[in-house]
């Protein structure tokens, strides 16, 4: 496993430096077609003229353009309740690494927040932003969701969301009970908006949007009460066991 991933990230850094290579090479192909050794003549002058005024132009506009970007996010308030609400727990077997997983609950102190981040993403208006927040409490309401981003060595264990999935997923709360998934759902890898509000998406993780029951299949109460002082998310399979643990109070 650690051979491949070094040749995953010798790949990586051979195709960082020949993008950089050919970019270099196509600047100074580009100069060199300018600069060409023949008599200079008035025209001529002036040709090359305007063709370095234009080449200049495009490279201040290039380099010069002034992008409005917030980092890492345009409120202080939700990079803290990503912290507070994301975990991440591994699988070893030995040296090797079996599983990374990462996982955010989206309670309902996260949803505000998130709800805060959006809208000044999004430009929202006070209405959009009251809909917006509606709407997060309302799925809160339906169930306890998750984002759930995990790394496996073999392909075929990537199957969180199939029927057969060689995975297990159990939320248990402090008395041990427990709920399994209504639905998993895969998201797609180049997400931006995944990447941007779950900092621990990577292209090397699949996404998953993953939604608990809210209630007991026996007695219909609620898996998570006013009660509850915590809440894990356990991920099991033949492969190894992952958990991990919020508490609520």
């Amino acid at each position: 496993m650690q051979g491949t991933r070094r040749l995953r990230n010798e790949a990586y850094f051979s195709y960082v430096a020949m993008t950089k290579d050919e970019a270099q090479h196509r600047r100074w192909t580009f100069y060199e077609a300018v600069l060409v050794d023949e008599p200079m003549t008035p025209l001529r002058a002036k040709h090359n003229f305007f063709v370095f005024l234009t080449a200049m132009l495009l490279l201040c506009t290039t380099n010069c353009a002034k992008v409005f970007k917030f980092e890492p996010y345009h409120t202080q308030g939700y990079q803290e309740a990503c912290s507070a609400w994301s975990r991440e727990a591994r699988i070893h077997s030995g040296l090797e690494v079996e599983l990374i997983i990462s996982a955010t609950f989206k309670s309902e102190e996260f949803r505000r927040a998130y709800t805060d981040e959006y809208a000044q993403a999004y430009q929202l208006t006070p209405q959009e932003k009251e809909r917006f927040l509606q709407d997060q409490l309302d799925a809160a309401g339906r169930g306890h969701d998750f984002v759930v981003a995990s790394f496996v060595p073999e392909k075929k264990w990537d199957d969180f969301d199939k029927p057969k999935s060689i995975w297990r997923l159990y939320l248990t709360n402090d008395k041990n009970n427990r709920v399994v998934p209504l639905e998993v759902r895969k998201l797609k890898r180049n997400d931006a908006l995944a990447a941007h509000f779950f900092p621990y998406v990577t292209p090397w993780k699949s996404v998953y949007s993953v939604r608990f029951s809210p209630n007991l299949p026996a007695t219909d109460e609620a898996i998570i009460q006013d009660d509850t002082k915590g809440i894990k998310l356990v991920i099991t399979s033949v492969v190894g066991t992952a958990e991990m643990n919020w508490n609520l109070h």
